[in-house]
């Protein structure tokens, strides 16, 4: 079973925003990448996660003006994070108990090393059931 220092490892679309961005800025550079969170940073610490629930949620059904709201006015503050020794399991299962999509991976010294979603999640186990399938068969 993998650990998540293995999926972090090969993310090539992680996003990171100053909570100082507009919710405009934010969504854009989501969108660049196709990714639906961003990391919000103050310098390199982690302060929180800025989804696409978020935009949605906090921002336009409170009919607030995306180009004048600051991602740290509308963030999600209270995140949930992984270290990156946890394994695909502890994640997966951490993530179900408190109802996420997106879950920050931390180092030993609590830096954020990425971010991982619920399909980095699902793409890696998806690849040990083939894997054992292949073993099975011979």
């Amino acid at each position: 079973m993998s650990q998540l220092r293995d999926l972090v490892g090969n993310q090539e679309r992680v996003v990171f925003v100053d909570a100082s961005a507009s919710v405009r800025e934010a969504a854009k550079s989501m969108a660049a990448v196709n990714v639906g969170c961003t990391a919000v940073m103050d310098g390199p610490r982690l302060i929180g996660l800025f989804t696409e629930r978020d935009v949605l949620k906090r921002v336009l059904l409170r009919d607030l003006d995306v180009d004048q709201v600051k991602v740290g006015d509308v963030m999600t503050r209270e995140v949930i994070a992984a270290q990156e020794e946890q394994s695909v399991l502890d994640a997966h299962l951490l993530m179900k108990r408190h109802h996420i999509r997106h879950l920050p991976v931390l180092d030993a010294e609590g830096h954020l090393v990425g971010v991982l979603s619920i399909r980095d999640l699902l793409i890696d186990e998806m690849a040990d059931l083939r894997r054992y399938i292949a073993l099975v068969e011979g």
